[in-house]
C-alpha cells in the first residue's frame, strides 16, 4: 500500500493542530505571543486551530484584581 505525501502532511498537521488545541484550552493564562514563540508558529496558525476546534476567544485587556488574587 502506497502512502501519498499529501496524506502524510495532512495527518501530521492534524496531529500538531490537536496538540496545539490542547495547549490553548489547558493554558488560558498563556498569551498567544508566548505560544507563538514556544511552538515556532505564527498567529495565523493559532487562529486556524481556534477556528478548526471551535475554541472561543480569550478575554483581552489587563487582568482584574480579583483574578490576580489581590
Amino acid at each position: 500500500m502506497q502512502i501519498s505525501l499529501r496524506d502524510t502532511i495532512k495527518t501530521a498537521r492534524l496531529s500538531f493542530d490537536a496538540r496545539l488545541a490542547e495547549v490553548l484550552i489547558a493554558r488560558p493564562d498563556l498569551r498567544y505571543t508566548e505560544i507563538e514563540k514556544d511552538f515556532g508558529i505564527s498567529e495565523t496558525v493559532i487562529r486556524r486551530v481556534t477556528k478548526q476546534f471551535n475554541i472561543g476567544a480569550r478575554k483581552r485587556g489587563p487582568k482584574s484584581k480579583k483574578s490576580r488574587g489581590v
